[in-house]
């Protein structure tokens, strides 16, 4: 059986994140396993964007054909419907499968032949508009109505998300597969040796409080940065690492209330940061701070606590899924509680060791092989439908 995965979002980034991390982690997986033939299609616009030489730095290890379209803009044919149904790339490429599997919505073309099948990460956008960019959100809700008239079988990276695609359409619940992402244990695990070249403070050997992840309103960056200014008084030599870089949504309230903090001198905001910086930055933390408004699901929950670090995140969505019950877990929009637990940790070696101690037990639960594992299973499910 011929699989053909759109890999757009896993070759469409020099620092892949979100939707990009996951496609490529899940990608090799499915390739590692060789359970089936597969290909890879993605866009290449008049080779712009340099997607081809990703895909080969990516995936040609695997000697895994590759299929691109180089005459349609995909920042094109994803807004324009009309465009997309005349011109799917597929077309251009030649590209065939028994079974299609898209790892976003957003890229799903209506005039494909064969089994389909995509991966819906969230939802959040309709719940949690104001979250959303304005000029993203007509894109989010065309794609979605796409999807809805094409009736792919779907991918949810969690419970809860299942249960958004639920709320919001009237999708089948039997065509709504649950498999959990993961995150990459090859190279994230404790690590607080080696601190040559890495961001400060870990190159000092500071104590410091940790977050990661993309500058956007969900992450709550700003209501972390309030519950530090609450308990930095107490901790004089406490610093807060704030580590990642904005997309689409404006960083500038993040900004402003790093630059406002009493505490500012005591804010560290590294950017982006690689592999091999985030592992010793979990590793050497006293605890990792992750009270999202809302995720699909949360790997870097288990990021941190593979590498050893306590995790404190929100009660919401699908972030007690992952965190189980080795996370503390607080209102996402309680800045208090989130300063009480950020205080109990730091103060408390004996609850760090325990927290650590869970952690590592609940990160041993996602592996990207068993995500491929059961990707696999829905794949034979299509298929023999």
């Amino acid at each position: 059986m011929n699989i053909m995965i759109e890999a757009q979002h896993a070759v469409a980034l020099d620092e892949p994140r979100g939707v990009g991390y996951y496609s490529i982690q899940l990608i090799q997986a499915l390739l590692r396993r060789k359970v089936f033939d597969y290909g890879l299609s993605f866009f290449d616009f008049a080779q712009e964007n340099g997607n081809r030489l990703r895909a080969e730095q990516r995936f040609g290890m695997y000697h895994v054909p590759l299929f691109e379209c180089r005459d349609l803009d995909y920042r094109v044919a994803i807004r324009d419907e009309h465009v997309y149904d005349h011109k799917s790339y597929h077309d251009y490429t030649g590209a065939t499968g028994d079974l299609f599997h898209f790892m976003n919505f957003i890229t799903l073309p209506t005039n494909l032949q064969g089994k389909k099948l995509t991966t819906i990460h969230d939802l959040n956008w309709i719940g949690y508009a104001e979250g959303t960019s304005a000029t993203l959100l007509p894109l989010l809700k065309i794609s979605l109505d796409r999807m809805l008239r094409i009736q792919p079988d779907i991918v949810a990276d969690s419970y809860s998300t299942q249960n958004e695609i639920r709320q919001y359409t009237n999708t089948p619940k039997e065509t709504i597969h649950v498999v959990y992402p993961a995150f990459d244990n090859e190279n994230l695990f404790p690590d607080k040796e080696n601190r040559y070249g890495v961001p400060a403070p870990v190159e000092a050997g500071c104590e410091y409080v940790f977050f990661i992840g993309t500058f956007e309103r969900k992450k709550n960056i700003v209501r972390i940065v309030e519950a530090f200014n609450q308990i930095a008084a107490r901790f004089s030599g406490l610093r807060l690492v704030l580590a990642g870089k904005p997309t689409w949504d404006d960083p500038e309230p993040i900004y402003r209330a790093i630059q406002d903090s009493p505490y500012t001198d005591r804010i560290i905001v590294p950017g982006y940061v690689s592999t091999d910086e985030k592992r010793l930055l979990y590793s050497n933390a006293l605890c990792f701070v992750f009270p999202s408004i809302c995720e699909g699901f949360g790997i870097p929950v288990l990021e941190a606590m593979a590498c050893g670090c306590p995790v404190i995140t929100a009660d919401n969505t699908s972030l007690p899924e992952v965190g189980g019950d080795a996370a503390a877990y607080v209102d996402a929009s309680r800045v208090d509680q989130l300063a009480y637990e950020m205080e109990r940790i730091v103060s408390t070696e004996s609850l760090r060791k325990e927290m650590r101690a869970k952690g590592f037990r609940q990160a041993e639960k996602f592996t990207w092989d068993q995500s491929a594992e059961q990707i696999e299973k829905v794949y034979w499910t299509l298929l023999e439908r």
